[in-house]
């Protein structure tokens, strides 16, 4: 499921649904002025930690529940394409780099060498990627989806996107904008690198392991 491993697809939105939410109107303005010199409103101080919140009503837990909810149905949804979360993100990063190394992906995705190379190997035991010798230098390794795997991404990529619709049903273009403008500042507080999931970057073993 973010670019990446997570899912990152732009949603339709009805351009009259726009309009009626971002609270502007062509009628004439009656009520009052927004300009004002009372004291400052305390939703725009910088949030101090006090009393315990209400149950259920802290970002953590909000951002743990929903990413629990949305993985567990794209992983459950992927379960027909015989992939796994994971396995899209390498795909979606293949296909963006276009005959990219090992080496090079691991960078993209900040994920050890060799958690790359036991993914490829079930990649290509699938028969959704393979390996070749760069012309170049023979000493290098390209990566490249093959027709099944792109048919495969396509089929994932559509499975990524119905979810984030249901997940933005409602929402207007801008308003989903801004929630993602605000769960980056989140990622970035938190020292997430924008576009790469974490379960990616885990050390799994391969599954040719004994």
């Amino acid at each position: 499921m973010d670019e990446r491993d997570g899912l990152d697809s732009s949603v339709g939105v009805d351009a009259a649904g726009a309009v009626a939410h971002n609270g502007r109107s062509t009628a004439a303005n009656t009520g009052p002025s927004d300009d004002h010199t009372g004291p400052p409103d305390d939703r725009s101080r910088p949030f101090q930690p006090g009393a315990p919140a209400r149950f259920g009503h802290t970002v953590g837990f909000l951002l743990s529940q929903l990413g629990y909810a949305v993985t567990r149905q794209f992983r459950a949804e992927l379960e027909d394409l015989s992939l796994e979360p994971r396995h899209f993100g390498l795909l979606r990063a293949i296909d963006a780099t276009n005959g990219a190394t090992q080496h090079a992906l691991g960078d993209c995705l900040q994920i050890p060498a060799s958690s790359v190379v036991a993914l490829l190997d079930g990649l290509e035991e699938k028969g959704l990627v393979r390996r070749r010798l760069d012309p170049g230098d023979r000493r290098i390794r390209v990566v490249e989806l093959t027709e099944q795997g792109r048919v495969v991404l396509a089929r994932a990529g559509g499975i990524a996107a119905a979810i984030e619709s249901a997940i933005c049903l409602g929402f207007d273009t801008e308003q989903r904008e801004r929630l993602i403008a605000t769960l980056h500042k989140v990622g970035s507080n938190l020292g997430i690198t924008l576009g790469v999931h974490p379960s990616t970057q885990e050390e799994r073993p391969s599954a040719n392991a004994n």
